[in-house]
């Protein structure tokens, strides 16, 4: 069972991804603290959308964060690091988006925790809601479980 950290400390994306999660073997732990800590290590960490910007992640497999968050200073980042958002730079951006469906530009390669490689793509996924940045951290979540080609 994969343990997944939703730190998200001023826009809740977690009922989001607990819906996401229930049949992906996953437990999903949410966290609002200014500096969270997880009784467990975690597999996933998702920082939600306008979350913290100078950050010491706490340990994990792959860390999914906004794109403006900087790779922390105060230890090794993780193995897997995605980011997302509306720049270029970001891992993923939304290349398209209308009332009924988002196109996810996966701008890079990069592994999932099953030990596959989500590789470069668009994705036209249906859309009906969240705003832009929770469904980045969804559809972020999904790729990183392996749960997206």
């Amino acid at each position: 069972m994969w343990q997944v950290g939703v730190w998200e400390p001023e826009e809740p994306v977690s009922p989001l991804l607990v819906e996401l999660a229930e049949g992906a073997g996953c437990l999903v732990r949410a966290c609002c603290a200014p500096h969270p800590t997880w009784n467990t290590p975690l597999d996933l960490l998702v920082v939600a959308p306008h979350g913290p910007r100078a950050v010491c992640l706490p340990r994990c497999r792959a860390a999914l964060v906004p794109g403006d968050v900087a790779p922390p200073q105060c230890s090794a980042p993780p193995p897997i690091w995605v980011s997302y958002g509306c720049a270029s730079r970001n891992t993923l951006t939304l290349s398209s988006l209308t009332a009924q469906s988002a196109a996810v530009a996966v701008q890079r390669e990069f592994p999932h925790l099953g030990g596959g490689v989500v590789e470069r793509q668009e994705l036209v996924l249906p859309y009906s809601g969240p705003a832009p940045l929770p469904f980045l951290a969804q559809v972020g979540t999904a790729l990183l479980l392996g749960l997206l080609p």
